[in-house]
């Protein structure tokens, strides 16, 4: 979409911090995928319902708006619940195409025109939104269904039918809300430059939810080799495995980049998500393994660079043998290219990787190419191409972190409505939720699904 429909989204519902009190059915903490999934299902359930959405941004869905490098990595055909989530999409006019791996864009691969679609069926809906809200507080109390008054001492488990009301404090106690329902879908910890503090787990907190340990998950991976300076910016198709104490936990084929500090690449952030540490354990505990061949036959390759290397080695000689040793010393400098290990690799891998390669063999990569004329010397090239070793030491944290590992307990949550199982008409969304999944559209499947079953049963219960 132009600038000029997106500026016109971005500002249209704002409140400020002098914002009235107020009522409603339904009151959703969290303007993201999730919340604006759960508002509109629940609208659209219950048209009469009054729903009010809180956002502490200034503007709606901004992580989504940056996803899948802008261009919106929306499902997966491999994730559960996908039919649903794509019908529900469609219903709400965001048209998508599947790609390869499962994966599933906006036929458009824009990231703002899905967030923008989505703020625009809120408006039409009439769901009221106010952006720049930070909830400080909230607070429950139970009414009796048929006195309709606050029942002292009462517990939600004590077989009596109550009427909940939830209450919302701003930052500031400048403002104050109630509702009947509320969808917690306050996101996680991971990309907190798109406003991102782990809000949604203090809140579950209060009302007594557990919330698992959070950890980044999806993130660059951190190693210990010293030489990663040279690597550093090179692209390479491999298959990455995830190894513990020497066992393969997961492998993954795609494309890795290598950075000053590590790896990095969607199949890397599938490994870190995948790094997991029992009491005791540490980096240390883990490897990753790189096979860069990626289908090549490298022993076809270094086969023929041996048989090259001779021939030019051969040639020098032969025209050295009719030249003075000066000239001859001219000669070889003329005639030697190929003549090093590393240049057999040009057009196979860039020159960092290929030096890594070599490096890994236990080899010189300045050495005369015509080495290779020893069978073990290049089994050691296939071996070292085929195993590349890296030393994981930490991971890139939260600022790169994809999204959160940990949150709220799913054993405290339903799992096909998403209430909690603590307290009635609360529900709980979203990336707040102890789940992430796989990159390729899998954590936006879950905020969509989650969002989408949320606001249906809380429009059931009001």
């Amino acid at each position: 979409m132009a600038h000029s429909t997106q500026k016109r989204y971005a500002n249209t519902r704002n409140i400020t911090a002098k914002a009235p009190a107020s009522v409603c059915d339904i009151l959703i903490i969290g303007g993201g995928p999730a919340g604006m999934a759960a508002a509109t299902s629940a609208k659209l359930s219950h048209p009469d319902s009054e729903i009010v959405i809180l956002e502490k941004n200034e503007i709606l869905g901004r992580k989504l708006r940056a996803t899948g490098n802008g261009r919106c990595n929306i499902t997966n055909t491999c994730a559960d619940g996908y039919e649903e989530v794509i019908a529900f999409l469609f219903s709400l006019g965001i048209a998508t195409k599947s790609k390869e791996r499962g994966f599933v864009y906006p036929v458009s691969e824009s990231a703002p025109d899905v967030a923008e679609l989505l703020e625009l069926r809120l408006e039409q809906l009439g769901i009221k939104v106010y952006k720049g809200a930070t909830v400080s507080a909230v607070s429950v109390v139970p009414y009796c269904d048929k006195q309709d008054r606050p029942l002292d001492g009462a517990s939600f488990n004590s077989g009596i039918s109550f009427k909940t009301v939830f209450t919302i404090a701003s930052i500031d106690n400048d403002y104050r809300m109630e509702s009947q329902a509320l969808v917690i879908a306050a996101g996680g910890k991971s990309a907190p430059v798109y406003g991102a503090t782990g809000d949604g787990f203090l809140l579950a907190r209060s009302f007594g939810h557990s919330v698992t340990r959070t950890v980044p998950s999806l993130t660059p991976v951190e190693c210990g080799n010293s030489e990663l300076t040279g690597l550093s910016g090179v692209r390479v198709r491999a298959t990455a495995k995830l190894l513990k104490d020497g066992e393969q936990l997961y492998e993954e084929n795609g494309e890795v980049q290598f950075t000053k500090y590590g790896l990095s690449g969607i199949c890397i952030f599938n490994l870190s998500r995948m790094m997991r540490f029992g009491k005791g354990e540490g980096f240390d505990n883990f490897d990753i393994s790189l096979d860069v061949t990626d289908g090549f036959n490298l022993s076809e390759w270094l086969t023929a660079a041996a048989k090259r290397a001779v021939v030019n080695r051969e040639t020098v000689d032969a025209r050295n043998s009719q030249r003075s040793a000066i000239e001859a010393n001219s000669a070889v400098c003329e005639n030697s290219s190929y003549n090093k290990l590393v240049e057999v690799f040009m057009t196979v891998y860039k020159e960092g990787l290929a030096v890594e390669i070599i490096r890994q063999a236990g080899l010189d990569y300045t050495s005369n190419a015509s080495i290779l004329t020893d069978a073990d010397v290049r089994d050691k090239i296939i071996r070292s191409a085929s195993d590349l070793r890296f030393k994981p030491t930490g991971l890139k944290g939260w600022k790169e972190a994809q999204c959160t590992s940990g949150g709220v307990d799913m054993h405290e949550i339903d799992d096909e409505s998403f209430e909690s199982k603590l307290l009635p008409k609360l529900y709980i969304v979203g990336e707040t939720l102890d789940y992430d999944g796989f990159c390729g559209g899998y954590n936006l499947n879950h905020a969509f699904l989650s969002g989408k079953r949320a606001g249906e049963a809380a429009a059931r219960e009001i």
